[in-house]
C-alpha cells in the first residue's frame, strides 16, 4: 500500500510535470493551492486524472467522487489516498 507520503509526492509531480509543458517556471506547490488557480485546463486535468490513475492503479472518480470536489492540492491527495484505502492497495 501507498504511504501518504507517497501519494502526496505522486500527486505533485504529476501536477508538476503537468505544469511544466506550459511554463518552465512552475510556482512552489502546497495543499493548500486551489487546483483551479494553478491554471490547469480542462484537457491538462483529464490528463492529471489519467496519469494518477496510471501511477496509483485507482480511479476515486469511477465511484460517488467527482473532480470539482478537490477543490485544492491536498483535497486531490485525500481523494486518491481513501481511493487507494478502499481497495486495500
Amino acid at each position: 500500500m501507498l504511504k501518504t507520503t507517497e501519494v502526496r509526492t505522486i500527486v505533485y509531480e504529476v501536477v508538476a510535470a503537468l505544469l511544466r509543458e506550459d511554463s518552465p517556471e512552475v510556482p512552489e506547490l502546497s495543499g493548500d493551492q486551489e487546483l483551479s488557480a494553478l491554471g490547469l485546463s480542462s484537457l491538462t486535468l483529464a490528463r492529471l486524472v489519467i496519469e494518477l490513475e496510471a501511477a496509483t492503479g485507482v480511479d476515486p472518480f469511477s465511484e460517488d467522487v467527482v473532480l470539482s470536489d478537490a477543490r485544492h492540492l491536498d483535497d486531490l491527495v485525500g481523494v486518491y489516498e481513501r481511493a487507494l484505502a478502499a481497495c486495500g492497495a
